[in-house]
């Protein structure tokens, strides 16, 4: 038996029709509240934006328009309130048309956005200079409010805080904002892996080159170690010097050991200043890119992400690969390996608002024909590394459904420090990449009235 604790009510057709004339903005909110309940119910992996009306605060030279356009299927229209600078940078974009907003008024506002969103993809509402009651009322009918550069006090003081997307004057920022405004926000996860993450570069030089978007990152130890390279911009040459770089540093002269060990046998700290000098000491303020960095507490069992603070820090946490590492106290806590808890961090992407999730893995079961015929016991690393990998091939099922493509490189090395075949790794995760490139337009290229 199941009991339905509701109430419903019935309106006759003409009834509802003079509601709407007397409360036009009431066709807007259910208009709102019924995307939202689609994109909540849709089991679709591409999931509709319910943002239909946007105000813009600054000067688009046409970035921001040209994006969404792109992604949009029905045409756009420009909405200039009275008092705003005119919108003059639509040369080569089709389907984006500027209204007349002469004959806008608080009174007539709602009603025509209600009339507009039945014949257009996207509205883009142009503010003032000034406050006024017309700008006050675009601000409260208005999805999301786009302010290029630092908003004014007014926008501030009449819109919630996170319904305002500050965007820099610059193509990327637009881009990004212009992504997130119609469902194509793309998230990056990295693997944990040890030294097979070293595929990672070889994906995200593909990703790079192929001019495939990245709008945040989320890795796991070896996924945060290289991922930062990524949201930190290095170029080829780099990636190609580091190649040969990072074949030095698991050298003994890198290893303070722990005399006698306790929690590890090594102290890391060592490691942590190699960490520190590759990413200039910088902090997570200091990339143009959000960046989420997996940890695992090892005396609660959470799952710990970092998004702030100093870089070093956070990537040494995710590194503390245990018995081989000292566990990185941050914060009165102690932190070890990511792989622990989260190794392929999609699902954490979504939560922060990726719309399609690429993932890259190197994570690969053992397999038969890794027994050892000899007999002979493995050395302590090649234990570490196969304890973490039975641990990671039973957590990433839990992530597949959060996954919109799936980059596996399949790569072997001897254990988790194995860094001599640097540049076969990476060759192989640009082949990887380069299988999937066509999966991953396809999800680029669905309109969010898909």
């Amino acid at each position: 038996k199941v009991v339905l604790d509701t109430n419903l009510y019935v309106l006759e057709k003409e009834s509802f029709d003079r509601l709407l004339q007397e409360r036009p903005a009431i066709a807007i909110h259910m208009t709102r509240e019924l995307g939202q309940r689609l994109v909540s119910t849709s089991k679709q992996r591409f999931k509709s934006q319910a943002r239909r009306i946007s105000a813009l605060w600054g000067m688009d030279r046409g970035e921001l328009v040209e994006t969404i356009n792109r992604f949009v299927k029905k045409s756009i229209a420009i909405l200039p309130l009275p008092g705003c600078a005119p919108y003059e940078h639509l040369t080569n974009i089709l389907d984006v048309f500027v209204l007349p907003g002469d004959d806008l008024s608080v009174v007539n506002l709602a009603s025509q956005l209600g009339m507009l969103v039945e014949v257009y993809g996207h509205i883009l509402i142009l503010l003032p200079r000034e406050v006024n009651a017309l700008a006050r009322k675009a601000l409260s009918l208005a999805d999301t409010v786009i302010s290029i550069g630092p908003p004014p006090l007014w926008v501030e003081d009449n819109v919630p805080a996170e319904k305002i997307w500050e965007a820099h004057d610059d193509p990327v920022s637009l881009n990004r904002v212009a992504r997130r405004l119609t469902g194509h926000t793309v998230g990056l996860a990295l693997s944990s892996g040890g030294g097979k993450g070293l595929a990672h570069i070889g994906v995200m030089k593909v990703l790079r080159d192929e001019g495939i978007p990245v709008d945040m990152i989320a890795g796991t130890s070896a996924g945060a170690f290289f991922g930062i390279f990524f949201a930190l911009g290095w170029d080829d040459s780099r990636f190609d010097s580091f190649a040969d770089e990072i074949q030095t540093l698991n050298r003994w002269v890198n290893w303070d050991i722990n005399i006698p060990p306790r929690a590890g046998v090594l102290k890391g700290a060592k490691a942590r200043d190699i960490i520190a000098r590759l990413v200039e000491n910088k902090t997570f303020d200091d990339i143009n890119i959000p960046f989420y960095c997996v940890a695992a507490d090892v005396l609660t069992g959470e799952e710990v992400v970092f998004e702030s603070g100093e870089l070093a820090e956070a990537i040494r946490a995710s590194l503390s690969i245990p018995i081989l590492a000292d566990p990185w106290q941050i914060d009165n806590r102690y932190l070890i390996d990511g792989a622990f808890v989260d190794p392929i961090p999609a699902r954490l992407l979504r939560e922060k608002g990726a719309d399609i999730v690429i993932a890259s893995s190197v994570i690969r079961p053992l397999r038969p024909s890794r027994r050892n015929k000899s007999r002979r016991m493995p050395n302590f690393l090649k234990i570490i590394t196969n304890i973490q990998n039975m641990v990671e091939n039973q957590l990433i099922h839990f992530q597949q459904d959060a996954i919109d493509v799936l980059i596996h490189s399949d790569v072997h090395v001897d254990h988790v420090l194995d860094f001599k075949y640097a540049r076969d790794l990476i060759a192989a995760g640009e082949a990887a990449a380069r299988a999937q490139l066509p999966a991953i337009r396809a999800c680029l290229e669905v309109g969010h009235d898909d």
